[in-house]
């Protein structure tokens, strides 16, 4: 949907507070079809990505958590991804015999331990990618500072709204 449409003003004049409620009612159907296309686009990269890592794709998520999260328990993986302690020990176990994670004591609490990436691993991101950065910056180079300062913040508000939303029930 062309959200700018959706957004303009009601030929012939300002817009009423019935239009502008209409309006926005729009965008917001509009940003939650718009956001569920993307999700899909997102899985489907995230599956072409593990592909050119040569991992699965649940081994390349705890990967990219790993890469975005720093050091992690099994448990916070297992949180996180959603997966059992038992299929966690599994991806742990398949990114260290490639020599993309290792576990290491935890810093705080000598009964757990911690998964970090290697050295090794750092050098997989840019590879499964290419070309990703560049893509990125020519999709926002039309927007001002401005702009951009509005789009890293509502990026960080939905992070937040979806940690929320996906948080186990009590």
């Amino acid at each position: 949907m062309d959200t700018a449409a959706a957004a303009s003003s009601p030929p012939g004049g300002p817009r009423t507070a019935e239009s502008e409620a209409r309006s926005r009612a729009e965008l917001y159907d509009a940003l939650q079809s718009d956001g569920q296309r993307l999700a899909v686009r997102l899985i489907r990269l995230l599956h072409r990505m593990a592909e050119r890592s040569g991992m699965n794709p649940t081994d390349f998520q705890c990967y990219t958590l790993l890469r975005v999260g720093g050091s992690l328990t099994p448990g916070e993986i297992a949180d996180v991804l959603c997966l059992s302690t038992g299929s966690v020990t599994g991806v742990i176990d398949r990114l260290e015999a490639h020599g993309l994670a290792e576990r290491t004591p935890h810093p705080e609490d000598r009964r757990k331990v911690a998964v970090r990436l290697t050295e090794t691993a750092e050098r997989v991101g840019p590879a499964t990618a290419p070309g990703m950065r560049e893509a990125m910056i020519a999709a926002h180079s039309d927007y001002s500072l401005e702009e951009l300062s509005t789009i890293a913040n509502w990026l960080d508000r939905m992070g937040d709204t979806l940690d929320r939303l996906s948080e186990k029930p009590n």
